[in-house]
């Protein structure tokens, strides 16, 4: 586990780099699979749908679930629908 803030946030973007490079990469690929013909195209987009969309996927689940526990951590007391006794007085 990564302890230094800057340092998780430079491994962001060079996976963010990483992950353009390798869509650049698919994009190039599929057209030259569309030259060779519609079966080439079909092959050639489920390796691109396993190499390229899934790791994008899994760092989207990530981003996420990390969007969603800086949500929680705020909400120290969880609404039960009763009033705490005592306070604002």
């Amino acid at each position: 586990m990564l302890s230094s803030r800057r340092v998780r946030l430079g491994l962001t973007w060079l996976l963010l780099a990483a992950l353009a490079g390798l869509s650049w990469l698919a994009l190039v690929a599929f057209r030259q699979a569309l030259a060779a013909g519609a079966g080439e195209a079909w092959m050639t987009a489920w390796v691109l749908a396993f190499v390229v969309a899934l790791p994008a996927a899994m760092g989207l689940v990530a981003v996420a679930r990390w969007w969603q526990a800086q949500a929680s951590a705020r909400r120290i007391v969880p609404f039960t629908g009763e009033k705490i006794p005592g306070a604002g007085q």
